[in-house]
């Protein structure tokens, strides 16, 4: 039996170049791994597969997505057992944090690890990317990393920081396609090249600049669907924020601080979001 953790994504940066004929785009974004994470146990089955999960809302057919790694998993690795993985959900679904594509990649790992390392990580990585353009970055286990192609082309940022955040989930989901679709030919980045700056920042530890710096192609096309995440962004800056952002094609909402402050502002945030609402307010660090 192999237990994983399976952690959430940021993205510091995510710009949107250019619409590419497969129907996805082509982008560039700077991915920092977060400690909200989901655990997935992956053991040898008895007669099938089994997949569970304690949150209804996860779709869990041979067809979904876990289905789908078991699948390619035992193509590739020529490998007949069948599999029990449990999955225990903390990520918020369908929130911009890659929830889904990190569980994705801890099964694949997790498979391999059971099965004895059949598979090379560069193969895993080729079977995550057929699934989705975020499983490669979670596969690798990067702290910090540039993506390039649908996201799903890995470049290691070389860091060693700790950045704290609060992440502000509303009680509604998007949907990336929809999101996407709001991206016109007028609203594409013509520059590239977000690695050069953001490596100076990383390398030097500079908190301050990324946080001034963050940006997302997205934000805009979001905000525009809801509205009513303007007041998240208000509050997160209102409580001391460096900087603000939405993660992905969101709905979540984050904030990069002090350290010193973290914990207060999470408080003040958690009076104005309730839990009982529908909101989720989590303070999160790199990991």
């Amino acid at each position: 039996m192999i237990t994983i953790n399976a952690s959430a994504k940021l993205n510091l940066c995510l710009k949107v170049i250019s619409k590419r004929t497969d129907g996805y785009h082509n982008i560039e974004t700077l991915f920092e791994r977060i400690d909200l994470s989901d655990t997935i146990t992956v053991g040898f089955g008895d007669e099938v597969d089994k997949v569970q999960c304690d949150n209804p809302e996860i779709p869990l057919g041979g067809d979904r997505l876990v289905g789908r790694c078991i699948k390619k998993f035992r193509e590739r690795a020529g490998c007949k057992a069948p599999f029990d993985i449990s999955i225990v959900k903390r990520i918020p679904v369908s929130a911009g944090l890659g929830g889904g594509s990190s569980d994705a990649a801890a099964v694949l790992k997790g498979l391999n690890e059971l099965t004895g390392q059949l598979l090379q990580t560069e193969e895993l990585i080729e079977i995550g990317r057929e699934l989705g353009a975020d499983i490669p970055f979670f596969i690798t286990g990067h702290s910090f990393a540039f993506g390039t192609g649908r996201g799903d082309e890995i470049e290691k940022a070389e860091a060693h920081m700790e950045i704290a955040h609060i992440l502000i989930n509303p009680p509604f989901g998007t949907c990336t396609e929809d999101i996407y679709r709001g991206v016109s030919a007028f609203s594409l980045t013509n520059t590239k090249g977000i690695d050069k700056m953001f490596n100076v920042f990383l390398k030097e530890n500079d908190i301050n600049a990324i946080a001034e710096n963050i940006y997302n192609d997205l934000q805009p096309i979001a905000l525009q669907e809801n509205p009513s995440l303007q007041k998240a962004f208000d509050e997160i800056k209102a409580s001391g924020a460096k900087g603000v952002l939405l993660s992905g094609s969101g709905p979540t909402v984050f904030g990069i601080f002090d350290k010193k402050t973290v914990k207060s502002a999470k408080k003040r945030l958690e009076t104005i979001f309730p839990q009982e609402q529908g909101w989720g307010v989590y303070e999160t660090y790199t990991c």
